[in-house]
């Protein structure tokens, strides 16, 4: 959870109030930016934006699996379903071992 200040102790801070902000206050570490002020709504927004993302992002990648698995299966093949599906499990086997494997730092 953010970290909540008066509006009179950020004017202090930073010479100006926060709320009249028309561009983002950018504070710096050593000459490279690690924090931006800007105004609530932008903020929200942004969050959103970032929450929506990581929702499609764990999602979607179903829906486009399925699509995918059903156009591969609409294929003429020499192969069974269960065959093509005994397939792309082991291939995610195999991706998921190498995630595991990357994570870890093995």
């Amino acid at each position: 959870m953010a970290e909540e200040k008066q509006l009179k102790e950020a004017q202090l801070a930073y010479g100006a109030a926060p709320a009249d902000l028309v561009e983002p206050i950018i504070l710096k570490r050593d000459g490279q930016p690690v924090f931006a002020v800007l105004p609530f709504e932008e903020y929200r927004r942004l969050r959103d934006l970032a929450e929506r993302a990581r929702v499609e992002a764990e999602t979607g990648w179903k829906e486009r699996f399925d699509r995918l698995l059903a156009d591969v299966h609409s294929r003429p093949t020499q192969y069974s379903p269960e065959e093509i599906e005994a397939e792309i499990t082991i291939a995610m086997n195999e991706v998921k071992e190498m995630r595991r494997a990357r994570r870890g730092g093995r």
